[in-house]
C-alpha cells in the first residue's frame, strides 16, 4: 500500500483505526474488581457526565515524583500523567483509543498525506492569559525540535520536517513521509503547546512551574507539601471545566506510609505505576470502603544490557544471565502474582507483540548459565553493576536478580535511586545492566528503546540493520507487513539476548468512597478532569 496514494479521508481513517486498535490489550482484562468506568472516555469533550464548577480536592499519593514538567525535558510517565492535566494536546484519545478534539477542533491531511493541518478552537488562552494560537503552537514545536533544547521526547512528534502558520487559528505540520502512528504522540502533553512568555520569564525553572492551556493550572510544588493544581476556570473554549476545584499530588516513597495516608484520609486516591503496593492488593480487594480498579498495563520490566562494554559485549554472557533468571519466582515474590511473564521486548498488551517469542527465549537453567559463562572465559565468575529505580517492587526484583545471578557465580552490585535520578545516571552508560521499563500504547516503542538515537535506549549500540528495521516499521501501514518487521525485530532482540524480558505488571488504582466517576486508562491514569467528590 502506497500511503501517499490514499485519499486524505482514507488516510485519516487509517490513522484513527491504528490508534483505536493499538489502545486495547491483546491479553484482555485480567483479575477481579475492574471498574466499568474504565470504558468511559478519557478526555474527549462531552464523553463524561459531571458538573462543572464544583468543589472538592482529589489528593493523590504517588510512589514517584516527576523530574520536571517541561514537556521537552522529560520522558517519565509520572511527568506525562501530570502534564496531561496542565497542558492541552492537539487531540485526545479515549480509553477505547478513539481520537477526538483537544486544542484542535478539526484537521485534515493533504500533500500525499505528508501534511496535517489543524484548525484550532478559537478563544483558547494559556493559564497566564496569553493566546494559545497557531503562533504559540509553532513556537512550541520549533523549541521541541531545536538542537539546543536537546529534548528527550522528540520521538513523540514523529518524522516531522517543519510547521507552518497558515493563520492565527490554522497550523500545518509537514512530515517527511506519511506517519500512521501520528496520534500516539499528538494526544499527549509532550507535544502540547506551552506559553512562550512563561518559558522566557522562567528559563530553566519552567519545568517547576509550567504554563499550559489544559483543564488544571499549576499552582505550587514543594518537597514537603507536594504539588497542587487548580481548576482552569477559563477552560470553556476547549471543553467543560473540571468539577474538582483542585488536584494535589503527594510523594510517598515508602509503600507503608502511602497506604497509611490513605487509610487515615490524608489522601483519597492512589494511582500511577507501582504506587498501589502489590502486596496489599489481596487486602484491598476485601475492603468495602475502597474502590479498587485494575487492568493490564501497556508496560513491561526487563534487564537491558550495556553491550558497548565488557562483559556484556559478549552475547554468551548475556545469554548466561538470561538463563539464570527465573521470572516466575520473581513474579511470585516481587509482585505477589500480579503480573505475567514477559517474553519479548514488545509487551503482550500491545498490538505488534509476537506470541511465538514464548518459545524463543531463555528458559531458567542455572547449569546452562554456568556452562555459557565458562565458554565465555568466566568460569571463576565475574562482578557486574545493576542500576534500578527505587520503587518497592523493582527493589524486590533487583534483590531476586542479585540472588539468582549469585547462584551461577555472578556478583551483582545493585544501585537503587529515584526515577528522576535514574534517567540521567543511566544515560551516562557506565553501568553494566539496568532494570528498564516503559509505558507506551504502540509497538513503535521499539524506536525509542532500540534505535541507536532513541531517548530510552540503554543498549549503547550502533547496529545499522536494527536501526533500519525500527525506522521501516514506523512508515509501514499494512498491518501484515508491519507485523513481519516487528517479528524480525523481536526475534533479533531475543537471538542476540539484547534484553532479558522479566514481567508485565497490572495497573492498579484505589479511591476512597467519596471519589466518584473515577476512570482507569490503559496507561494507569485516573482522570481528574472527570472526577467529582461527594459532599
Amino acid at each position: 500500500m502506497n500511503l501517499s496514494d490514499l485519499s486524505p479521508q482514507d488516510f485519516d481513517a487509517l490513522t484513527r483505526d491504528h490508534a483505536r486498535r493499538h489502545a486495547l490489550s491483546r491479553r484482555g482484562f485480567m483479575g477481579a474488581g475492574l471498574s466499568l468506568a474504565v470504558l468511559a472516555g478519557i478526555g474527549l469533550p462531552g464523553t463524561a457526565a459531571f458538573a462543572a464548577g464544583g468543589s472538592g480536592v482529589l489528593r493523590v499519593g504517588r510512589a514517584e515524583e516527576p523530574d520536571t514538567l517541561d514537556p521537552h525535558k522529560t520522558s517519565l510517565s509520572v511527568s506525562s500523567d501530570t502534564m496531561d492535566l496542565i497542558l492541552e494536546p492537539m487531540a485526545r484519545r479515549d480509553a477505547d483509543g478513539n481520537v477526538g478534539p483537544g486544542l484542535a477542533e478539526s484537521w485534515e491531511f493533504s500533500n500525499g498525506n505528508r501534511t496535517l493541518t489543524f484548525k484550532l478552537k478559537p478563544g483558547v488562552m494559556f493559564h497566564d492569559g496569553t493566546p494559545c494560537d497557531a503562533a504559540a503552537v509553532a513556537w512550541t514545536v520549533e523549541r521541541h525540535m531545536a538542537p539546543e533544547t536537546a529534548s528527550v521526547s522528540t520521538f513523540f512528534i514523529g518524522p516531522l520536517e517543519r510547521v507552518e502558520v497558515i493563520d492565527p487559528q490554522t497550523i500545518a505540520y509537514h512530515y517527511k513521509e506519511p506517519f500512521v502512528p501520528v496520534w500516539v504522540g499528538m494526544c499527549l502533553g509532550y507535544t502540547a503547546p506551552i506559553s512562550r512568555a512563561a518559558v522566557e520569564a522562567k528559563g530553566d525553572q519552567f519545568g517547576r512551574a509550567p504554563v499550559g492551556a489544559g483543564p488544571f493550572k499549576f499552582v505550587s510544588w514543594s518537597p514537603d507539601r507536594g504539588m497542587r493544581l487548580e481548576r482552569n476556570e477559563n477552560y470553556g473554549p476547549v471543553a467543560m471545566p473540571p468539577s474538582l476545584e483542585a488536584v494535589e499530588f503527594i510523594h510517598y516513597p515508602e509503600d507503608t506510609t502511602r497506604l497509611a495516608a490513605f487509610d487515615t484520609g490524608e489522601i483519597n486516591a492512589i494511582y500511577h505505576g507501582a504506587s498501589v503496593p502489590v502486596d496489599a492488593i489481596r487486602r484491598l480487594r476485601n475492603n468495602p470502603d475502597v474502590t479498587l480498579m485494575e487492568r493490564p498495563a501497556q508496560m513491561m520490566r526487563a534487564i537491558v544490557f550495556n553491550i558497548s562494554k565488557a562483559p556484556f559485549d559478549n552475547p554468551l554472557v548475556r545469554k548466561a544471565v538470561a538463563h539464570a533468571i527465573d521470572a516466575e519466582s520473581m513474579i511470585a515474590f516481587a509482585m505477589d502474582g500480579n503480573a505475567v511473564v514477559a517474553t519479548s521486548n514488545i509487551a503482550s498488551s500491545l498490538s505488534g507483540y509476537n506470541p511465538a517469542t514464548k518459545d524463543m527465549g531463555y528458559a531458567y537453567d542455572p547449569e546452562k548459565a554456568k556452562a555459557l559463562l565458562a565458554e565465555a572465559g568466566h568460569a571463576s565468575g565475574l562482578s557486574v553493576s545493576l542500576i534500578t529505580n527505587d520503587t518497592a517492587a523493582i527493589r524486590r526484583a533487583a534483590e531476586i536478580i542479585q540472588a539468582q545471578l549469585g547462584e551461577v557465580g555472578i556478583e551483582v552490585k545493585v544501585q537503587s535511586m529515584p526515577i528522576a535520578q535514574w534517567v540521567p545516571e543511566t544515560l551516562r552508560g557506565e553501568q553494566d545492566m539496568v532494570i528498564s521499563t516503559y509505558t507506551y500504547s504502540d509497538a513503535d516503542v521499539v524506536y525509542t528503546t532500540l534505535h541507536s538515537t532513541g531517548a530510552l535506549n540503554r543498549l549503547f549500540h550502533k547496529d545499522a540493520d536494527l536501526d533500519a528495521w525500527v525506522s521501516e516499521q514506523r512508515a509501514t501501514s499494512d498491518e501484515a507487513a508491519r507485523q513481519a518487521i516487528l517479528d524480525k525485530i523481536q526475534e533479533y532482540v531475543l537471538t542476540e539476548a539484547l534484553w532479558k524480558p522479566l514481567f508485565e505488571p497490572l495497573n492498579f488504582a484505589i479511591v476512597a468512597a467519596e471519589v466518584e466517576n473515577a476512570e482507569l486508562t490503559t496507561g494507569g491514569q485516573l482522570l481528574p478532569q472527570h472526577i467529582s467528590i461527594k459532599s
